[in-house]
């Protein structure tokens, strides 16, 4: 098994006071905190590496070479817009290549720990046996994309009790022109867009303590909330990790949700993936040309680079509303009163004493059936995710981002209307409001 230790301690500089920037604001995610020249230095070798372009191996530019050979993007900055996130669907309802497709096996799940993949070295899911763990729609010179991505779209009609009709949208991925053969039986295609960046250093100075305090996991309290813990260690493992980011808490670390993108989105080569992700039956992948060792390495992504690139993640302040006007404040009275602050819990504080208000309890909790996607991730179930913070709803809505894991929904009303399992009471309660605490309600969410 990977040395763990890298995903779970990421480097952190001193909690700044200055953390944060206004939610309404320009750009709230691409701000950056006060630090010195040292840091400074680090977030500008981040920033490199994280918005110029990667070039295929071998060239003449080392410190960016590494591309590939299966890839689907060759920026970070692609599908972290402003280190938010990105567009995801074309006007013809079709994916961008911000929208990855996931491969699982999860009839397999309990027997993960004893299948070894390139791509799974933490054993959070079964891969599919050619194509692996996600779909690259990109190949460097001879080597061929794995498949080109689709959707099959369904449209939902759904009326309120008051007579108000929207229609809701859900995606069906399937794979065309796929260049190995088809899938194994057992795989299931899921989706995922990127999530944002904004104020994942915060998150990640939040305690173990005060997560696993949260837990109720067997809903002893009988609230119907029984959100747990994502752990991400090996039965066998003395050391427990605790999985914070990502749509499902499989990432315990900026450092660690950095390399699982590098590997699998860019095809970079780095400390936690030192192989090229090609699978036994990918010959033209395996045959491709690699870069040439250089004084750091024979890795794409040495570990220095890959920490500037955690560092420049790290080093932007978080959204955080300035002020709420009359029917704001209306709307947050209601979405705390119809139970929505069970999971979005509204202020969390990091291990300095700095509050700050992402409204998520980072715990795993049952989304229902609708939300299913079949793919379980470490001890997270197919209808298990992380609550998702809401600071930067606004911003997300300004640049007209979709929501959801699978960026179904258009708007924050379509992601509430999708909710089910442990949040189907609130949904209940706020479907029955009226209009104006409906609308009022989300027009507090858009002041995130």
């Amino acid at each position: 098994m990977l040395a763990s230790s890298h995903f779970v301690h990421s480097k952190t500089n001193d909690v700044n006071t200055d953390e944060f920037t206004d939610a309404g604001g320009s750009k709230p995610f691409s701000h950056a905190i006060k630090m010195n020249d040292s840091a400074f230095d680090q977030y500008i070798l981040g920033r490199s590496f994280f918005t110029i372009p990667w070039v295929e191996a071998p060239s003449a530019t080392t410190a960016r070479d590494g591309l590939g050979p299966h890839f689907s993007s060759n920026t970070c900055v692609s599908c972290h817009i402003n280190n938010g996130s990105a567009p995801t669907i074309s006007n013809e309802n079709q994916p961008l290549r911000s929208l990855v497709f996931k491969l699982t096996q999860p009839s397999k799940h309990s027997s993960r720990w004893s299948m070894n993949n390139i791509e799974t070295p933490m054993h959070d899911s079964v891969p599919d046996p050619v194509y692996g763990a996600q779909v690259s729609i990109r190949g460097n010179g001879k080597v061929q994309p794995e498949a080109q991505t689709r959707l099959k779209v369904e449209s939902i009609p759904f009326t309120y009790p008051d007579g108000e009709v929207l229609t809701l949208t859900r995606f069906i991925p399937y794979l065309e022109k796929l260049a190995y053969g088809p899938l194994a039986e057992e795989t299931v295609i899921s989706l995922r867009q990127p999530p944002i960046l904004a104020g994942l250093r915060l998150i990640e100075q939040v305690s173990v303590a005060d997560i696993i305090a949260w837990e109720d996991a067997n809903d002893d309290n009988a609230d119907g909330i029984s959100g747990r813990v994502n752990w991400l260690h090996s039965p066998t493992q003395d050391k427990k990790i605790l999985g914070r980011l990502n749509w499902k808490a499989s990432a315990p670390s900026i450092i660690g949700q950095t390399a699982n993108a590098a590997a699998f989105d860019l095809g970079l080569t780095n400390p936690f993936f030192p192989e090229e992700l090609c699978q036994p039956a990918q010959a033209d992948c395996l045959a491709a040309p690699k870069g040439d060792n250089t004084r750091v390495g024979s890795l794409d992504l040495p570990m220095l680079r890959l920490q500037a690139i955690a560092s420049f993640i790290r080093d932007h302040k978080a959204p955080q509303t300035r002020h709420l006007d009359a029917q704001a404040i209306k709307g947050k009275k209601l979405f705390e009163s119809i139970g929505c602050v069970s999971c979005h819990r509204p202020t969390l504080t990091t291990t300095e004493g700095v509050e700050f208000r992402p409204y998520s309890d980072l715990l795993l909790h049952d989304m229902g059936e609708e939300l299913k996607d079949g793919r379980p991730e470490f001890l997270a179930t197919e209808r298990e995710f992380r609550t998702a913070p809401l600071w930067g709803v606004g911003a997300r809505v300004r640049a007209q981002h979709r929501f959801l894991h699978d960026a179904r929904a258009k708007t924050p009303e379509e992601a509430i209307l999708w909710h089910g399992g442990e949040a189907e009471k609130s949904k209940s309660i706020f479907i029955k409001l009226e209009q104006a605490e409906r609308l009022a309600l989300l027009h507090f969410l858009e002041q995130l």
